[in-house]
């Protein structure tokens, strides 16, 4: 059954009280990203919000280190592990505990070289002047 269990927790609504409360548990599978249970995660949880991303904080009791593998450390999962697939994290038949919190973050596109600026770069290569003294022997 190559799964684990995510239970997923989210602050309660009542700003009035501030409570962690159990929402739902999701089976994932191994051979999924992180980001994919992410996303799952946010539609399931928080249907009719207006996030497009969602943190996760380990709220595990127990922190599963195997050999040879990541782990989930307990306290906010940095997203650079995004598109890391589970099974690189942990064996399966495990159960895992999330605080997730939804939030916006902006996705920034790179702009191409303008052609001026790529006839700058080409044109500095060749006023390029090697001095021997700046790169002294290793020996």
């Amino acid at each position: 059954m190559n799964s684990v269990i995510f239970k997923v927790f989210k602050n309660s609504e009542e700003e009035s009280n501030s409570k962690i409360i159990e929402d739902k548990e999701y089976v994932c599978n191994l051979d999924e990203n992180i980001i994919d249970i992410k996303n799952r995660i946010l539609k399931g949880s928080f249907p009719e919000s207006k996030f497009n991303y969602l943190n996760i904080e380990n709220i595990t009791e127990r922190v599963y280190k195997d050999y040879g593998k990541l782990f989930f450390d307990l306290g906010l999962v940095p997203s650079t592990v995004d598109n890391y697939k589970l099974e690189q994290f942990t064996n399966e038949n495990r159960v895992f505990s999330f605080l997730c919190i939804p939030c916006n973050i902006e996705i920034k596109k790179k702009e191409p070289l303008k052609n001026n600026m790529k006839q700058k770069i080409f044109k500095d290569e060749k006023n390029f002047k090697f001095n021997e003294d700046d790169f002294p022997a290793l020996s």
